[in-house]
């Protein structure tokens, strides 16, 4: 985690002194020469080299927790811990630009990996499964309380189907009902009170995603529209796990975080004297002066930032040719967080009863609600174990 923050920040530094000087009408010729470490093939005319020094961590509690996420889409394992997703998000932008709608069907979306890269440059491959989740369909609404008929608008996938009678009695398959699944039929065999309504939950099937490219320690907002997917470089071929998709926001994993101070050095390097001190003036007023607040606004934030000594060191000796090098101290302090997945909701309630006029099973609460169990142990697959 320390050095991909560390590293993080460094790329954002030399990122901002790139674009900062491109701008500038006599010194856009240093921007290749804003690198990370010495990593010249010759020693150049003039550069600057952005070297990591350390970091102090700040702990915000003692545990580092900071609380619950709440979000429509949620990481889970299938079978055997992968990891070829390091995290997924909401995609803020795409669900405000559907009038704050989630613009995903919510459901289950197996994704697998058909071929991982092995290189940065190499594209891997990877396709989902979509298994797409319907809550209260409404199927019959009774009139005498004896039809015996209905119809399911999906296929349901065996074992996920749900019938409810008035939203409250959860009616047993073999005992209440029969289903043709491949026809999505229903007969059934119990009487229901007159004006009573028969309501549906189930899972179905439509067709697969892809295959489609990603690339190592790249995110992926298209494929899944409202969901970012972030790529590591942990992925195996065959890898697959689940992105579980909700039609409301529910606890989908408990953040801890905090903040880390890092220093960075900056060497100036020049063959100039002159031009040494102008580019170190440069480097300060830009992040100093232009650039804090724009970083500040991201959750980057400039602690300090000061001059170092002077030196000079001999290119050539016959010649009598020297490098000027000045050194800048930069502090910043930044944000780390990162999200255990909690992927166990409960969306319904069910306290059963028996009804001794009918002997149908009863439900007795009503309650849709995300609940939090306590948490003993945890297995493989992130299951919360009650």
């Amino acid at each position: 985690m320390y050095y991909y923050l560390v590293g993080a920040l460094k790329r954002r530094v030399i990122l901002e002194l790139r674009d900062a000087f491109s701008r500038h009408p006599l010194y856009s010729k240093l921007v290749p020469f804003i690198q990370n470490k010495y990593a010249f093939d010759e020693r150049p005319q003039f550069g600057i080299v952005v070297k990591g020094a350390s970091a102090n961590k700040v702990a915000l509690s003692g545990d580092n927790f900071m609380g619950s996420v709440e979000s429509h889409v949620m990481l889970m394992n299938v079978g055997t811990p992968a990891f070829p997703i390091e995290w997924v998000r909401e995609d803020l932008e795409a669900v405000r630009a559907n009038d704050d709608v989630f613009p995903l069907a919510a459901g289950i979306y197996y994704l697998e990996i058909l071929h991982a890269p092995t290189t940065p440059q190499e594209p891997g491959q990877f396709i989902i499964d979509p298994l797409l989740t319907v809550t209260d369909e409404a199927v019959l609404q009774f009139q005498s309380g004896i039809e015996r008929e209905g119809q399911l608008q999906n296929l349901p996938v065996p074992k996920t189907l749900r019938l409810w009678l008035n939203k409250r009695t959860l009616l047993t398959e073999g005992r209440d009902y029969t289903v043709d699944y491949g026809t999505g039929a229903i007969n059934l065999t119990l009487r229901a009170p007159p004006s009573s309504t028969l309501t549906a939950d189930y899972r179905y099937t439509v067709p697969s995603i892809g295959p489609v490219d990603f690339y190592w320690n790249r995110s992926d907002h298209t494929t899944l529209p409202g969901v970012v997917m972030a790529f590591g470089k942990r992925a195996v071929t065959g890898d697959k796990v689940a992105i579980v998709v909700y039609e409301n926001r529910v606890e989908a994993a408990r953040a801890f975080g905090g903040k880390f101070e890092v220093s960075f050095d900056l060497d100036i390097i020049t063959q100039d004297p002159n031009q040494m001190e102008e580019i170190a003036d440069l480097s300060i007023m830009y992040l100093w002066g232009e650039r804090k607040p724009e970083l500040e606004s991201e959750g980057i934030e400039i602690v300090d930032i000061s001059m170092g000594g002077e030196a000079e060191e001999s290119y050539d000796e016959t010649g009598d040719t020297y490098f000027y090098n000045a050194s800048i101290s930069l502090q910043l302090r930044a944000d780390w967080e990162i999200h255990v997945p909690l992927p166990l909701v409960f969306s319904r309630a069910v306290l059963e009863a028996t009804d001794t006029t009918t002997g149908l099973q009863m439900v007795t609460s009503d309650l849709y609600y995300a609940a939090h169990p306590v948490i003993p142990t945890r297995n493989n697959d992130f299951e919360r174990i009650t």
